[in-house]
């Protein structure tokens, strides 16, 4: 708690880490400004949270971009330094798709951080900054980028390189992953354990909240885990559409593989203090954040624990930034007394003019 402490109190917010997105961006044309909320979140210990697969949609941020000029100029000139970063125009399938296509690991991870990113550089243009961040798997990258420590155009062709050794670590149709709505997490470890012994890898690999955990492994593994999870509480086993057993040990070669990648990369100390996913503690130091970004791909996620890590620490409100509000779901049954919203509030005049 002594770091987090710290962290908390070393100064004034850094600016903006991707400042050519925000130069003369001005506020023409804006219907209502992100800023007429600003008051209402300067009073708050505020966190952002930054979500991963799973949020994505063809035309994601673009409705955004339509009613806030500050935002477009920021989207359109994140959407080009990602084409250029990675080589092809990840604009155009963000915009346009196929959804098919959207849907592939190596092209979900940077177009999902893309957007998050682009949010993430808005707000603090407006003044809205976090005190600390949080990232759901994939989201880690983009807090990183929010906080500084990874630049915009590393991060981009990290992530999608992670979603080709993802995808490339256990063959198409060999594994998966499946939530558990209604075990408690003993329960899931209990299935897992039973299961496991018989039919090759099954883990828990998401903690998400009280009741909703993510389980991955061996295709014949969910299978037999879907005949036996009544017998463990559970009450609806719903297979989720995803490439792999994203978070489990059958992915322990992707991890070796994006070590390499992050050999090359700066790493810096984030200046906004960052809870990560492996251990649902704060950490800055660059060698560890490397070892956790290459952890976290085998490892599960402890994200009811790091959420209430940052309520433990007073944190009361949170946005979720990025595209979609699974997120703001998952923290309001974690954290009933606190305030989540998905960056799709400030749309809602009535609110902004509460």
């Amino acid at each position: 708690m002594q770091f987090l402490w710290s962290y908390l109190h070393k100064g004034p917010s850094i600016s903006d880490p991707c400042p050519r997105a925000s130069e003369n961006s001005g506020e023409r044309g804006l219907s209502v400004s992100p800023t007429a909320v600003k008051t209402k979140l300067m009073s708050k210990k505020l966190a952002f949270v930054f979500p991963g697969q799973g949020s994505q949609a063809p035309g994601m941020g673009f409705m955004l971009a339509d009613r806030f000029e500050d935002f477009r100029e920021i989207y359109l000139d994140h959407l080009q330094r990602a084409d250029q970063a990675l080589g092809f125009s990840l604009s155009k399938i963000m915009k346009e798709g196929p959804e098919s296509e959207l849907k592939k690991t190596e092209i979900t991870q940077p177009a999902l951080l893309c957007l998050s990113s682009a949010v993430g550089s808005w707000l603090r243009k407006n003044e809205i900054e976090a005190q600390i961040a949080l990232g759901h798997s994939l989201g880690e990258y983009s807090a990183l980028v929010y906080g500084g420590s990874l630049s915009f155009e590393d991060a981009i062709q990290l992530v999608s390189r992670r979603g080709r050794f993802m995808r490339e670590a256990v063959p198409h149709g060999k594994g998966g992953m499946a939530a558990l709505i209604g075990a408690n997490d003993e329960e899931a470890k209990k299935l897992c354990e039973e299961v496991g012994g018989e039919a090759g890898v099954l883990e828990v690999s998401v903690y998400n909240c009280a009741g909703q955990i993510v389980i991955s492994g061996a295709s014949e593994a969910l299978d037999l885990a879907e005949k036996r999870a009544s017998s463990f509480g559970v009450r609806k086993f719903s297979r989720l559409e995803v490439g792999g057993p994203f978070h489990s040990s059958m992915l322990q070669g992707a991890g070796e593989k994006l070590s390499k990648a992050l050999a090359s990369i700066e790493i810096r100390e984030p200046l906004v203090p960052i809870i990560f996913n492996v251990d649902a503690k704060v950490h800055g130091d660059p060698t560890e954040i490397r070892d956790l970004l290459k952890q976290q791909v085998y490892r599960p996620v402890l994200w009811a624990d790091s959420i209430r890590l940052a309520g433990d620490e007073g944190f009361d409100h949170f946005v979720e930034v990025g595209s979609g509000k699974v997120l703001t779901g998952l923290i309001r049954k974690i954290l009933p007394d606190a305030q989540c919203q998905p960056v799709d509030f400030l749309q809602k005049l009535e609110i902004l003019r509460a």
